[in-house]
């Protein structure tokens, strides 16, 4: 008796039912789904795609929706001319039922998964915050913990969206079978539930659905599904101009309206909430671009009102918790501010997320510039490009030599160190990307590459192994290996070049 699956290949398939894998190629497809028979056997799975009703790929449905939002963002730097008006329901609304609802039927779904309901609600949570910083996790976790814990708080516990979006991570992390079976139903639920986040009744119904939006692009980038990561990335950076996070205490007034429609927080810690948020989705937003070789949803700095950050560098979260910014404080221009070496008047330029900020930026913005470099450059184009190169290359050298080690941090936590891992990384990997193009030619840039290589190699012993790292470290080592050994296989080629040696032994210690 022949097999279902023998009995379809000898089936021929209706037009359009084959996979554009296998159409492309004029190969039989048996058209099953979610990966055909071919393409399974190919080790393609990646690429075995069908195409909607519409006659559209899921890839090309992504497109279209990064191409909205996208747009969404343009109106949104250019308020002005589009005629934006942005209107928010009332946040603190007198009947909360629908929040609760939410929430009962976010537990309810859970107690259905056996190997889920076994663990305590708290368990399930402490593990995510365990690595919830490397995440894009951006609220406050005392806060957040007794909220999601606390049943006789229903009315602030967090969204079902966020909720779901949190265990679909813990899931995905723990690397346990008996949970990740159900990462499938996790992930459509979590999708599901951010999509009509914003028509919740949730008094911070707009920040939760940011922070979900992070995280679910946090874990579209790990995954590597990077088209699906952007779209999130996207989504978020554009609802939180919408809301103005990028104006918090801003000195500047525009002709568009206020610099940010939130309601004035209800204290210190809201507000660290909100200015966090806006350095996290900025960081995941430059980081991201690089990594996959792309433009930067948000470009920065720029001339337009409406994209510029006025919020200022954030604070450790300790500080939000016992000082707060002085009420008086205003601020404007802080990306610019400081890439044209200009101190700002607000916040703290050495804190942990906005040493980070501050080397996502750099890195984005050297890789932006060598992208740009051409050996035919006029006279003008080349007088831009080295004024450019070194500014860049006085920044780095400067964010370089105020880094603390993460194992000399004030008041150490392990995410803490993480962060400062994350940054001195991607500082280093700046310095290869700028020099990196003139390392075959330039004794300079071969130095400044050999260091930074060297720098990365030793940074590997000050976290632990096994803790959890920022996804980024996952992409972004794959071009600083290439680089190193690019330019080592061109060293070692050189005769009368003692230093590699040196260099060798040196990275093995």
């Amino acid at each position: 008796m022949s097999s279902p699956s023998s009995t379809r290949n000898s089936v021929p398939l209706h037009w359009g039912q084959a996979c554009i894998h296998c159409r492309r190629r004029k190969m039989r497809c048996d058209g099953a789904r979610p990966i055909c028979g071919q393409c399974t056997r190919g080790n393609r799975s990646e690429d075995c795609q069908y195409r909607d009703s519409q006659g559209r790929t899921k890839m090309e449905v992504l497109e279209e929706n990064i191409s909205r939002v996208e747009a969404r963002i343009r109106e949104l730097e250019n308020p002005q001319e589009q005629g934006l008006s942005v209107h928010l329901s009332d946040p603190y609304p007198v009947d909360g039922s629908s929040s609760n609802a939410g929430m009962s039927s976010f537990f309810a779904f859970v107690t259905l998964i056996p190997s889920l309901k076994m663990l305590s609600t708290a368990y399930r949570i402490d593990r995510f915050l365990d690595c919830a910083s490397e995440y894009g996790f951006f609220m406050n976790v005392s806060r957040f913990r007794s909220a999601a814990l606390d049943p006789s708080a229903y009315y602030y516990r967090p969204l079902p969206a966020l909720m779901t979006t949190i265990y679909l991570l813990g899931i995905f992390l723990s690397h346990t079978p008996s949970l990740t079976l159900h990462e499938k139903t996790f992930l459509e639920r979590a999708l599901a539930d951010v999509s009509g986040a914003l028509s919740n009744h949730h008094p911070q119904k707009v920040l939760q659905t940011i922070q979900a939006e992070t995280l679910l692009a946090s874990y579209f980038l790990a995954s590597g599904r990077f088209l699906e990561g952007k779209y999130h990335v996207t989504a978020a950076l554009s609802l939180g101009l919408s809301i103005g996070l990028n104006k918090i205490r801003s000195d500047r007034n525009t002709s568009s309206g206020p610099a940010t429609i939130l309601p004035a927080p209800q204290d210190a810690i809201e507000e660290g909430e909100r200015i966090d948020a806006c350095w996290i989705v900025f960081i995941l937003d430059k980081c991201w671009a690089v990594a996959l070789a792309s433009e930067p949803s948000s470009m920065c700095p720029s001339d337009i009102v409406g994209i510029q950050i006025d919020t200022p560098w954030p604070l450790e979260v300790q500080d939000y918790e016992h000082v707060g910014f002085p009420s008086s404080m205003v601020c404007s221009y802080t990306v610019q501010k400081y890439l044209k070496g200009t101190p700002t008047s607000g916040g703290n330029e050495m804190s942990t997320m906005a040493l980070h900020a501050k080397a996502s930026l750099l890195w984005e913005r050297a890789t932006d510039l060598i992208r740009n470099w051409k050996s035919d450059m006029t006279q003008e184009e080349s007088i831009d490009f080295y004024a450019s190169f070194a500014a860049l290359d006085g920044l780095l050298e400067n964010l370089r030599s105020v880094f603390p080690s993460p194992n000399e941090v004030a008041n150490p936590t392990s995410a803490k160190r993480r962060t400062l891992f994350v940054a001195h990384n991607l500082t280093y990997a700046a310095i290869m990307q700028l020099y990196g193009l003139f390392a075959k030619i330039d004794t300079q840039s071969q130095d400044k590459v050999l260091m930074a290589a060297q720098a990365v190699f030793r940074m590997t012993g000050t976290v632990p192994h096994g803790s959890p790292i920022n996804p980024i470290i996952g992409v972004g080592p794959t071009y600083r290996r290439r680089s190193v050994l690019y330019l080592i296989s061109f060293l070692t080629r050189q005769s009368g070049y003692p230093r590699v040696k040196s260099y060798l032994r040196n990275w093995l210690r």
